[in-house]
């Protein structure tokens, strides 16, 4: 009995152990960004912080792959799904974005849409930065685009 509580006591001295050590090591944080493009392709982009941390604030141009687009008729409307990567780059280094927005008739000669973005990759100061979020899209007539894109995302 007496070499079993010793047993159990070793155990769990080195699971504490563990945990502690575990607990140590450092945590990459989120921070919530914002991205807000507009023009036509090349775009302007602008990337602002919302919360403090390791990605600064930042300025550069914006080109947009091609394409894969889709319709579909949701409760009666017209939806076009357009999947696109944008590679926004700057001075500081460039960033792969993954878009799917999911467009609708605003009426009026606009469109308006509304998706969700990820990050798939990225050079120089956004080498390593992983995360996504929603965004927000308005055509304008004469093919003038502006979008905001929020979320969080996790850099070196």
């Amino acid at each position: 009995m007496h070499t079993t509580l010793k047993i159990v006591t070793a155990v769990l001295a080195a699971a504490l152990t563990l945990i502690t050590a575990a607990a140590a090591e450092p945590v990459a944080s989120k921070q919530r960004v914002a991205i807000q493009s507009k023009g036509t392709n090349p775009f302007s982009f602008t990337l602002t912080p919302l919360t403090p941390g390791a990605i600064k604030r930042d300025s550069g141009s914006t080109k947009w792959g091609e394409s894969s687009d889709r319709v579909v008729v949701r409760e009666g409307q017209r939806v076009q799904v357009h999947t696109v990567v944008g590679t926004y780059a700057s001075a500081r280094g460039s960033i792969q974005a993954r878009f799917r927005i999911e467009w609708t008739n605003a009426g009026n000669h606009f469109t308006a849409g509304t998706g969700t973005w990820k990050i798939v990759g990225g050079t120089g100061a956004y080498e390593s930065v992983t995360g996504g979020g929603r965004s927000a899209h308005v055509w304008l007539p004469g093919g003038k685009i502006t979008l905001r894109a929020e979320g969080l995302l996790v850099g070196s």
